[in-house]
């Protein structure tokens, strides 16, 4: 895409009016965090705080501040392929908008001026991309009749776990969760489970441990630096609660993804935790109860993949989960595993709780005293 990114820039101060005259051919798209009066070839508009604007090419547009130091954010951008973009996100033009929501454009903002300063490999299309997520969002808040199909709380929930999700690092507490619904913690926190399968405190542990993984996956940083990029208290609570949940420490987990693959042999390799763990797509503990394997531990993203609850995962016995096609081939790996033999690779085809079937690749490890599960998706065949 041909476009130019001008700037960025957070938190601009105006003191007076900004004039914008028609010679100026820049898209500039506003996020007003104070209260302004706009006057265009539109009419005279007064925005509140998180109000958003985007002015098209050409047109006069005057801002004026109501009050001494007004604040906003502006995002300037122009090229023969901007007004493609902006058409495909469906934004109003020259037309003072308030989506119900504005976490998300914070979030964007910040990305967006990161991109434009750094300049890295494929900048502009990384921009190109936050700038449609940012008008899309912005069209999807303003949208009264999509919040109104979906039940009250449900939709705040949503955008309140999009804005925890989007602002990982910051230090989210039950309280502040609950005080932004309006809820009582204990009323938050059961909504927040009924809805998403997942207490918001696991979710947002969760969240953090998943962006710690690409962190320490894509280079050298110090498990001190990842810990607080990811917003943990501490490093000894970030690497209690990584090893609880991946099973290995942080730094065993960032010297797997740079170990030397040539230093040992692929067969005494297969069967390390380390190596089923980069390989796999979902991983947890087996439990073995009554002579039959449980999934254990974290099922949170297994139970995703599989539409039932961590807790029905837990408590039904994995062969419960397996479609019929695949009910000898599970069963001679639950022998396996019985007689205290590793399964590799094993392919069988798990029900989904609506009733149809994924081929995955399902494999188990014991390690010490424990068993440890590993699954990965299989692409279904189709015929020529």
């Amino acid at each position: 895409m041909k476009i130019e990114f001008k700037y960025c820039k957070e938190n601009t101060v105006l003191q007076n009016t900004l004039n914008l005259p028609a010679s100026d051919n820049n898209f500039r798209f506003f996020r007003f965090k104070s209260e302004v009066f706009l006057s265009s070839d539109s009419g005279l508009a007064q925005s509140k705080p998180d109000d958003f604007y985007l002015r098209s090419p050409g047109t006069n547009l005057s801002i004026e501040s109501k009050s001494n130091d007004a604040y906003f954010d502006e995002f300037v951008f122009s090229g023969v392929d901007a007004k493609k973009l902006v058409n495909l996100s469906s934004i109003d033009l020259n037309y003072l908008l308030s989506p119900l929501q504005s976490h998300f454009a914070e979030s964007l903002f910040s990305k967006i001026q990161s991109e434009i300063s750094n300049k890295h490999s494929y900048w502009k299309e990384v921009c190109a991309s936050y700038l449609l997520e940012l008008l899309t969002k912005t069209v999807r808040m303003v949208d009264h009749d999509l919040v109104e199909t979906m039940p009250d709380h449900a939709q705040k929930l949503r955008v309140l776990r999009a804005e925890i999700h989007e602002n990982f690092s910051a230090p989210w507490t039950i309280n502040q969760m609950s005080e932004k619904m309006g809820l009582s913690t204990s009323r938050f926190a059961s909504l927040y489970k009924q809805e998403f399968k997942i207490s918001p405190t696991e979710d947002l542990i969760q969240t953090r441990i998943d962006q710690s993984k690409k962190m320490l996956s894509a280079s050298k940083v110090s498990i001190k630096k990842v810990s607080a990029a990811c917003g943990f208290e501490s490093v000894h609570y970030f690497h209690r609660a990584f090893k609880k949940r991946v099973f290995i420490t942080p730094k065993h987990f960032q010297n797997s993804k740079f170990v030397d693959e040539g230093s040992v042999s692929s067969d005494t390799r297969q069967f390390s935790l380390d190596r089923m763990l980069q390989q796999s797509e979902y991983s947890g503990i087996i439990e073995i109860i009554d002579g039959e394997i449980h999934f254990h531990g974290n099922t949170y993203h297994v139970s995703q993949l599989l539409g039932y609850t961590p807790e029905e995962l837990r408590e039904k016995p994995f062969i419960n989960f397996v479609a019929p096609i695949s009910a000898s081939a599970a069963e001679g790996g639950v022998a396996q595993i019985l007689s205290n033999r590793n399964v590799l690779d094993l392919s069988v085809e798990l029900l989904h709780e609506k009733g149809h079937s994924i081929p995955i690749s399902f494999s188990a490890l014991l390690k010490g005293k424990n068993w440890f599960w590993f699954i990965k998706e299989i692409a279904p065949v189709t015929a020529c």
